[in-house]
């Protein structure tokens, strides 16, 4: 085991240790206990599912919500929060748009509600309905659309603040909401609505000095941006809190990363992972005569079998779960041989090629892969198939350019091993695999001819910074860059539908 590994075990064997001793502190009628329960990551799912590392049954916001309630009814001084990415990620949640997964946060009585890259993804119309529906309030301090921050953002964006004071239990609990900065690195303009994100370390400080003359007794840091073995673009954890000192816990999202307890820059750390395979809690004891905070602690419990699905949170979900179970088992077509991936790239193209032939904004080549799908199998494809196939409502953005700089988006892309496909051309390369040709029917393409290309949104704002050369040259105006309001993964079904 690694150091880092066997220092990860001992502070999680620590924070169950100083849980339970801070239990027995609470009892004492010296001190008192304020309870922060928390959930992040949900994407949607509702049911158990199988998690990342094969193992089933695990997980789900109905099995979170029995052990909310029971949380809740052991320390009635007690906080819920959501740290983001609520409702993208299922049918059952797509299909309502967020809403469903919003009623839940009313329904639980959430206290906070921090915003996540993915709830941006179905665009600004839909987040603002959230977002007027919400009867929770609405954290995230990094945020600026037309230089208006949070707590004066314009319409239904006005409920976003940058922090709040919760009285509890005689005592003074701040929240403080942070999102990634990844968001321009994944998520085109018109998805943002022109929202972009500030620097967390200056949010954080502001909020915190405010929190602080507000004279909080605590400050928590809900952070939709995680532990990463070192801090990247989108996660800068530790230059955030090294710079911007002075909360007492980090409550982690977004790296779907499971971490009980640790510490990072003198702040207790935790982080419950994704699809509610975990439920966290954060303790914090407080001398009633000092007021000072004497006893912080964090645990977390595996929502496996052990917990019931909450009758409430099922009776909502219920019509929803219906609907999309019925939608999802629809057969589209029956294969009698598979799709190899060396084919799926090119059937991915071509099915986006027809969609935008169909909507009269033709192309003449795409660029795009596979989502690491190997294969569609023999047999029944299904619209559960191609969420698989297709798992992110990705929309198209097309662009015209050059042979010259196809050729250099095409070698920063297997300069990172990623295997996407210049559909339908052929990439010649020299001896030492850089791209140096594109063929078309065997023939060059002359260099002063330009070709209309389209890619997947994400690819178009860099992929998360691995391409972007890519997102530098369709960014030019000679480019003339054009989103296009084509669902990816409705593109495969319609094409699927016609084999």
């Amino acid at each position: 085991m690694s150091a880092h590994l066997s220092r990860r075990h001992f502070l999680a064997t620590s924070s169950a240790w100083a849980a339970a001793s801070s239990l027995g502190i609470a009892q004492s009628s010296d001190h008192r206990t304020i309870s922060i329960i928390h959930t992040t990551d949900l994407h949607g799912h509702i049911l158990p599912l199988i998690n990342y590392a094969g193992k089933g049954d695990v997980g789900g916001f109905a099995r979170c919500a029995t052990q909310i309630r029971r949380w809740k009814k052991e320390n009635p001084n007690s906080l819920l929060v959501d740290i983001g990415d609520l409702y993208q990620g299922t049918a059952a949640s797509f299909n309502n748009q967020g809403r469903l997964f919003v009623d839940f946060l009313a329904n639980l009585e959430y206290d906070a509600w921090v915003l996540g890259n993915h709830d941006f993804d179905w665009g600004p119309e839909v987040l603002g309905k959230n977002l007027e529906a919400a009867k929770t309030s609405i954290l995230t301090a990094n945020l600026t659309l037309d230089s208006k921050t949070p707590g004066n953002l314009p319409g239904s964006l006005g409920k976003i603040i940058p922090w709040k004071m919760c009285e509890i239990g005689g005592f003074k609990i701040a929240l403080i909401g942070l999102i990634t900065p990844g968001l321009p690195y994944w998520l085109t303009p018109e998805t943002l609505g022109g929202i972009l994100p500030t620097d967390t370390t200056a949010a954080l400080k502001k909020s915190i000095a405010q929190a602080k003359s507000a004279h909080a007794d605590a400050i928590l840091v809900l952070g939709h941006f995680g532990h990463r073995e070192r801090d990247d673009f989108a996660n800068p954890l530790n230059q955030t809190l090294r710079h911007a000192p002075g909360a007492d816990v980090y409550i982690a999202g977004h790296t779907h990363i499971h971490i009980p307890s640790m510490e990072v820059e003198n702040t207790l750390f935790t982080q419950v992972g994704c699809f509610g395979e975990f439920c966290g809690k954060i303790d914090l004891t407080f001398d009633l005569n000092s007021r000072k905070l004497i006893s912080k602690a964090a645990i977390t419990e595996l929502m496996d079998a052990r917990y019931e699905l909450d009758p409430g949170v099922i009776n909502l979900a219920q019509p929803a779960l219906k609907a999309s179970a019925g939608q999802l088992a629809r057969v589209l077509t029956t294969l009698t041989a598979p799709i190899p991936q060396s084919s799926l790239t090119g059937f991915l193209c071509e099915c986006f090629a027809a969609a935008l032939k169909r909507n009269q904004t033709p192309v003449d080549a795409v660029f795009h892969g596979t989502f690491g799908i190997k294969e569609i199998p023999v047999g029944p494809v299904t619209v559960a198939d191609a969420w698989k196939i297709v798992p992110y409502e990705n929309m198209l953005v097309t662009a015209t350019l050059t042979p010259t700089q196809l050729l250099e988006i095409v070698a920063e892309d297997r300069d990172n091993h990623s295997g996407r496909t210049l559909w339908p051309f052929e990439v010649i390369s020299d001896e030492m695999k850089k791209p140096v040709r594109i063929l078309k029917d065997g023939t060059d393409l002359p260099a002063d001819k330009t070709i209309t290309v389209a890619f997947n949104s994400y690819d178009s704002q860099s992929g998360g910074q691995s391409l972007m050369r890519l997102r530098e040259i369709i960014q030019l105006p000679s480019s003339n860059r054009r989103s296009i309001d084509i669902n990816t993964r409705d593109a495969l079904i319609e094409s699927l539908l016609k084999l």
